[in-house]
């Protein structure tokens, strides 16, 4: 076996063995684990038996990196909607996480897309793997300024509301106390 074979064998082992633990131990995320031990089961299948991989085409590196990307494309998306479906995300936040993984598992999974986008551009798919990760970054940290302007603002408002309030509430209070003392 090879050292590639070895480290998909092995990792395939490791999320198949967290998902059945996981499948078992929690009752509310059976979903998610079944569909992380089939990952699991495909990684360790395709460690030993490599031909499994041919069937989608020649051996190739760019084979090799639309099978990650896929991998990684299917994660991102699948937490994603768990982390929607469980309220721990909000969709607007969401909605670039998902357009970002159905645009790469895009690009995965029908690999004459990438050739056109390779002609088109004239840059390899690898590189444009790298420029399409690179774009979702830029675009996310672009979305979490926006949030984080408009946060502070909202902050600096609930600032100014506060002191008014607490000024009204001082005032209130003196007017109460001067009441006591000329009665």
């Amino acid at each position: 076996m090879t050292i590639p074979q070895l480290v998909s064998a092995g990792a395939g082992a490791l999320v198949l063995a967290a998902s059945s633990y996981s499948f078992f131990q929690h009752k509310t995320r059976r979903f998610k684990a079944l569909f992380w031990a089939a990952i699991g089961a495909a990684m360790v299948y395709a460690g030993f038996r490599p031909t499994f991989i041919e069937v989608l085409g020649p051996d190739s590196l760019e084979l090799r990196i639309r099978l990650i990307v896929a991998l990684l494309s299917f994660s991102v998306l699948t937490v994603t909607l768990e982390a929607i479906r469980i309220s721990r995300m909000q969709e607007r936040y969401g909605f670039l996480w998902l357009a970002t993984g159905l645009f790469l598992l895009a690009g995965a999974l029908f690999p004459d897309l990438a050739h056109a986008v390779e002609a088109v551009t004239g840059i390899s798919y690898g590189v444009a793997v790298l420029v399409v990760i690179f774009a979702f970054i830029l675009l996310m940290l672009f979305h979490f300024s926006v949030a984080l302007s408009l946060t502070q603002h909202k902050l600096a408002q609930i600032a100014r509301e506060l002191a008014l309030a607490e000024e009204r509430l001082r005032n209130v209070e003196e007017r109460g106390a001067e009441g006591k003392r000329a009665t």
